[in-house]
């Protein structure tokens, strides 16, 4: 029988946002849940815990260490999700992009010693390994591209953050786990996600933009078997201290795969339009998720098809 993670105070950072909202879902009946979040992404509005006597909102924002520090009092586990994410989002502001998710980290690292946090769970992206990775360990060189790029404006924020995390950890005794999500999908998603915004437009009627040939690859995960993971990695002594993949090689296919796939179980009569890609692209991001399968007891269970079927299920119910 899997262990319960029972009786415990759980602070998530960025709390409000599209995973943690599924964390949130996966917690709330054990144990006590505060998000903290400033609201500019809002999934947990499609939530019915706010009135949930184990749940509680913060309205805050990570630069504001203070409030952070003071809202973080007598939790056991910090789930840090915040972050500036999306390449366009990242694009338009670069430098609020690197004060949120350094200096926001750094605070919450801060926060963390100053409450005895016990362990720090820390959001970081499989962009971390560049342009192309074909079954990635979490042992390969890290790979960015050039200073000046906004491309790599997130990946380099999110791998400095790594380092900054496991340096408390070895310095201040902190547990921490880093988890390094590879193309998370499913409802309730909001902001940049391709897979969502395929949906939207093939539910109105509109084309799909596929950047260059649309050859690039990419392995995608539903959300729910990536909160199983990083359920384990809240309390399992075999997560402390690493760093995970968390994907599914399984559910691999081009993007104009996913794009023509998405017509199909749409009905869309929508075309796939296919035009230059504005910056720099990644050719290829498949995980190697041996690592979380042994110490996680890992395995993505939705296929890719059938999570495809649930998210357009949910985005065609918002629509309607």
């Amino acid at each position: 029988m899997d262990q319960k993670l029972a009786g415990k105070k759980i602070f998530i950072t960025g709390g409000a946002g599209f995973i943690a909202s599924y964390v949130i879902e996966k917690l709330i009946e054990e144990n006590e849940v505060i998000v903290y979040d400033n609201l500019r992404r809002n999934a947990i509005r499609f939530l019915h815990v706010q009135d949930h006597q184990n749940f509680r909102f913060i309205h805050g924002d990570v630069l504001d260490f203070e409030n952070l520090v003071t809202s973080m009092q007598g939790a056991d586990i910090c789930v840090h999700a915040a972050a500036i994410a999306g390449i366009y989002s990242v694009g338009e502001n670069s430098t609020m992009t690197m004060k949120v998710n350094l200096i926001g980290s750094y605070n919450a690292l801060e926060a963390a010693v100053k409450n005895q946090v016990k362990r720090f769970v820390d959001f970081s992206t499989s962009e971390v390994y560049g342009p192309f990775i074909y079954r990635g360990k979490e042992t390969d060189n890290t790979t960015l591209g050039p200073v000046g790029e906004k491309r790599w404006v997130y990946a380099v924020s999110k791998l400095a953050t790594e380092h900054f995390a496991h340096a408390y950890g070895h310095d201040y005794n902190l547990e921490v786990v880093t988890v390094r999500p590879f193309n998370i999908f499913g409802p309730r998603q909001i902001g940049e996600g391709a897979v969502q915004q395929m949906i939207n437009k093939a539910l109105r009627g509109e084309d799909l933009i596929v950047y260059n040939d649309g050859s690039q690859i990419r392995s995608w995960c539903y959300v729910t078997d990536f909160v199983e993971a990083l359920y384990h990695a809240l309390f399992w002594e075999n997560a402390r201290n690493q760093i995970f993949n968390i994907g599914n090689p399984q559910a691999t296919i081009t993007v104009n795969g996913l794009a023509e796939t998405i017509l199909r179980l749409t009905g869309a009569q929508s075309k796939i339009v296919f035009t230059p890609h504005p910056g720099p692209e990644v050719e290829i991001r498949v995980p190697d998720i041996s690592k979380a399968r042994l110490l996680l007891n890992y395995t993505p269970k939705v296929t890719l098809e059938e999570g495809l079927k649930s998210t357009i299920a949910w985005y065609r119910q918002q629509q309607i």
